[in-house]
This record gives C-alpha cells, sequence and structure tokens, in this order.
C-alpha cells in the first residue's frame, strides 16, 4: 500500500466515498466508483465487487476492473468455488500470493499473480467480497491484509447504508441476460458466448454441432431470446423420438382430422414468426427432408386447402456427422446448406474440465432449492468428477449431481456417493495414464500405444526439419503434465501456459490430435 494510502483514515474515506456518491446517478456509476477507490487504496492493478444474491448463495460480479467484458458477463461464483467464494463461505479473508500455483484459483484475468479477497459482513451473513488483485506475486503484506478487515467493515456500511448493494443485485437479476444459462469460464464457452450474441440478430439459419449432453437446446434457446423474433414462439421437434408418420404431422400439421375435419397445426407454422429448433436433424427421415426443404424454399406450407405463408428462422442441431451421411447419401445435400449458413460447434465436457467444479456446485444450488436441501460436496468428490472423461456430458453430470443429492442421507457428498462407473473410469478421455508413460511396462494396449509413441518421438525420422521436432518433444511434455494435473488449469499452470494456449495446442498439434483421438 502506498504510504499515502496508509495514513488516510479511514472515516474520512467513508465520508468523501459518501459524498461523490451522492453525485453519481446510476448505480453502476457508484459501484465503478467504489471498485476504483478501494484499488487505489490498495495499491491494486485489478480487481471485482461481488454481491450475494440474497435468494441463494451465489456471488455476482457488478463491477470489475482489467476483466474481459464476456468474463465479467458469465463470471457467478456459487459459495465455495474459487477464492472468492471461499471467502464467502468462510467468512474471512483469503490472501493467495501466488495465483499460479494455488489449485482454488479461477483465471478470469491474465495478468493477476496474487489476490486479496475480503468478505463484506453484515449481521453475520456474507453480502459480497471485494477481491483486489496485483500482476506481482507476494505484493499484499500483513499491513495490508491487517487493514483489508476495518475497511471491509466500512465498505459494508456504505452498501447499505446507501442501498447500493441492494439496488444493484436487483437490477443485476433483471437486466439478467438469456446466455446465463450456458455456465462456464472456459475459453471455448466465452467464445461461444460472443459467437452467439454476434449472429442472433440476424436471420441465418444456425446448425448446433456437439455431443449429446453439450446443451444444444440451451444455445438454440439463447439465439431465439437475443433475436428479434424473442416474442414470437420458440418451437422445438425431436426428429429422433418419433416414427416418420408422426414426425410428418409433428412438422407438417395434418388436414381432415376427425368428424370436425379440422385441421391440425404443425410446428412449423405454429413457431410461424419465431423460431424452429429442429433437434437430432440427421435423423430426419429422407422424405421428410425432401419435403421440408421445399418448404423452406417456397416459403409456403400448404396442409389441405389451407396456405401459409412462412416467416420462420431454423435452428438445427446434431451429433452425427452430417457431411458423411451426405457421402452416403442418408441426408440431403442441398437441405445441408439451406440449414447450415452458420455452423456452431459445442464443445464436450471433457475439453473444459475446469468448469466442471463450477458447473457441480451449480446444480447443487439448484437442487437444493428444489428438495429443501442443504448438501455440500466435498474435495475429494470434485476430484473426482474432474477426472472423470462424462460421455453424457453435462447432462450426465447434472442427472448425477440431483441423484446424489436425493440419496445421501449425509449433508456432504462425497465420492462413495457416486456411481461405481464414475469411480472406476477417471481420467478415461485417452489421455494416458502414469503407468503408460513407462518404457519398460507393457501391460496393456493403450500402454503399448504409449510406449511406441514415446519411442517414436525420441527417434529422428527421414524428416529432420527442427518444427516437427519441437511439435514432437512439446506433444511428450504436454502429455505428462496431464498425467501430474487433475485439470487443463492445472497442466497448463504446470506448462507455464494459459489454458487457451494450450487448448490450441492440443488441437493443432499433430502428434496430439493423433494420439487423443486414437490413430496414433
Amino acid at each position: 500500500m502506498k504510504n499515502a494510502n496508509q495514513e488516510k483514515d479511514f472515516s474520512e474515506w467513508i465520508s468523501y466515498i459518501q459524498e461523490e456518491l451522492r453525485k453519481k446517478k446510476l448505480i453502476s456509476e457508484k459501484m465503478d466508483f467504489i471498485l476504483d477507490e478501494s484499488l487505489r487504496l490498495f495499491d491494486a492493478s485489478t480487481g471485482s465487487i461481488s454481491l450475494t444474491d440474497p435468494d441463494q448463495q451465489l456471488l455476482t460480479i457488478v463491477a470489475a476492473k482489467g476483466m474481459d467484458g464476456e468474463k465479467k458477463l458469465a463470471a457467478k461464483f456459487p459459495f465455495s468455488v474459487g477464492i472468492t467464494g471461499m471467502s464467502a463461505a468462510k467468512k474471512e479473508i483469503i490472501y493467495c500470493p501466488d495465483v499460479t500455483i494455488d489449485p482454488n484459483y479461477v483465471k478470469l484475468i491474465d495478468s493477476v499473480q496474487s489476490e486479496l479477497a475480503i468478505p463484506l459482513i453484515a449481521q453475520g451473513e456474507t453480502i459480497g467480497v471485494l477481491n483486489i488483485e496485483s500482476d506481482k506475486k507476494n505484493h499484499f503484506n500483513q499491513i495490508a491484509i491487517n487493514r483489508s478487515q476495518v475497511f471491509a467493515n466500512q465498505l459494508t456500511f456504505v452498501l447499505l447504508e446507501e442501498r447500493i448493494a441492494k439496488d444493484a443485485v436487483s437490477i443485476h437479476k433483471e437486466s439478467a441476460e438469456p446466455l446465463e444459462a450456458l455456465i462456464g469460464y472456459d475459453a471455448q464457452i466465452l467464445f461461444l458466448k460472443s459467437r452467439i450474441r454476434n449472429i442472433a440478430s440476424t436471420e441465418t439459419s444456425v446448425l448446433i454441432l456437439g455431443e449429446e449432453g453439450t446443451g444444444k437446446h440451451l444455445v438454440a434457446l439463447s439465439l431465439h431470446r437475443l433475436s428479434s423474433r424473442k416474442k414470437f414462439p420458440f418451437e422445438t421437434v425431436d426428429c429422433s423420438a418419433l416414427s416418420s408418420d408422426l414426425l410428418e404431422v409433428e412438422l407438417f400439421g395434418a388436414g381432415e382430422v376427425g368428424t370436425e375435419n379440422r385441421i391440425l397445426k404443425g410446428k412449423l407454422e405454429k413457431a410461424n414468426h419465431g423460431t424452429l429448433f429442429l433437434d437430432s436433424i440427421g435423423d430426419l427421415p429422407k422424405e421428410l427432408q425432401k419435403r421440408l426443404l421445399k418448404v423452406l424454399k417456397n416459403g409456403k406450407l400448404i396442409q389441405g386447402k389451407s396456405l401459409t405463408n412462412l416467416n420462420i428462422r431454423i435452428i438445427s442441431g446434431t451429433s452425427r456427422d452430417l457431411i458423411n451421411d451426405i457421402e452416403k447419401e442418408a441426408f440431403d445435400l442441398d437441405l445441408y446448406y439451406r440449414l447450415a449458413e452458420i455452423p456452431l460447434r459445442l464443445p464436450p465436457l471433457r475439453e473444459r474440465r475446469g468448469d466442471i467444479p463450477l458447473l457441480a456446485h451449480y446444480f447443487i444450488l439448484e437442487f437444493n432449492r428444489v428438495y429443501g436441501k442443504s448438501k455440500t460436496i466435498s474435495p475429494d468428490a470434485i476430484k473426482v468428477l474432474s477426472n472423470y472423461s462424462w460421455p453424457g456430458n453435462v447432462r450426465q453430470l447434472r442427472n448425477l449431481i440431483q441423484y446424489s443429492i436425493i440419496v445421501n442421507a449425509q449433508t456432504e457428498i462425497s465420492p462413495n456417493h457416486f456411481q461405481g462407473e464414475i469411480l472406476g473410469k477417471s481420467e478415461s478421455t485417452n489421455f494416458p495414464s502414469k503407468e503408460s508413460i513407462d518404457l519398460g511396462s507393457s501391460d496393456s494396449p493403450n500402454q503399448a500405444t504409449a510406449n511406441n509413441m514415446n519411442l517414436d518421438m525420441l527417434s529422428p525420422t527421414d524428416n529432420l526439419s527442427l518444427k516437427i521436432a519441437t511439435e514432437r518433444l512439446e506433444a511428450m511434455w504436454i502429455r505428462e503434465a496431464f498425467q501430474r494435473a487433475n485439470t487443463q488449469e492445472e497442466a497448463a499452470k504446470l506448462l507455464g501456459i494459459s489454458r487457451g494456449a494450450l487448448q490450441y495446442k492440443i488441437r493443432n498439434n499433430q502428434f496430439l490430435v493423433d494420439f487423443f483421438s486414437g490413430t496414433a
């Protein structure tokens, strides 16, 4: 802390703050001003103020400095998640002198090296957390830490006296965005949210690509709610759930139904002026593909003697390889181009393992509310969840948490409350085990494959390109990092790179691509 700030009396600071706050009209301006003054007082480079939603144990960032806008919109911490959540849950100051070696740290700002989380307590309850951060390790000394408690008491007084905290939370809830349901801080998720915002207002068709359980319906609904069609219907058809005859009626409707010869509207007509989400579009029968293409080309739906002019946006979702289906003539090429003007890929949960603890705590909050429980989850249980491959993705994780909340009689969820499948298949994401890189062991095909990969990488080939040699060595180092770490975030820290950089290398280093896809 600067000497001038050390000498500044907090009572004078409070008076100054309150006087300045009365000059500012907007709550956002008030919160930004308080944060700026707090950072100046503690000689911090970045930071944030998170306030507690009184309806749930969830922290929402209402002011931030140095944080990417997309992260600020996405950042919500359940109690116990990250240094911020831990401070809120324990109701105590938590100082992390070196965030690069702290497994609890959730990285939102690349430059942060040390962090001080200060809970704001009123009547024994956490109303928020002030985070002050530095781009230097070990930045905050004991004097600053001791003074931060007194500071927090004074800041809490200001927030309550001026009713700023309550108003800030209320405003945030009123302006809650449709993308809040897409939970995560992983670079792929943040990019996806940004892409959704960019294309939502257009009239282009969108094809959402992703494995089962990744959240294709949520993305489609978000696109609709952010579009100019949001006041009109959003309809969904699951093309894999019905027989061909029923699916035809579901989509296109039917004429002369019953003795009254009434018209039965299909989802195309029901979604007129709005959005129709065709889930599992790859399962749409070939004859219905042709009919759908004709309707979309003409913009008209004819059912019996009825003709409807359609003004509709089509969003589709699939977990299938439609290009492969087109090559096999199982999917219509023209329909594909009609539906896939913009493709969106949803990453599987195993590609964003750093989000697993966050998602788990969110689902615990959700089902605690639903079932009137107050369950928590142990660090060991979080570690087990982070190591599992999640073939069913976010949906499977949500179902597991629901199961654990319902059947567990204890207040804390531990690993022995999970099904044997979860416990028996950790690290099953094609990341080799530590034993598999032991050159003296060949107890299994996977181990033999890993052994051969290591030997091949260490041996020169006909091509002596240094670029290739560097990629080969880089691949070995990255594989080793995954043996020592539980998450991508931890592996990236061991390698001294960002998680985004690690994900880029995994996708673009051919030795890693081949190995993780099982072709090596």
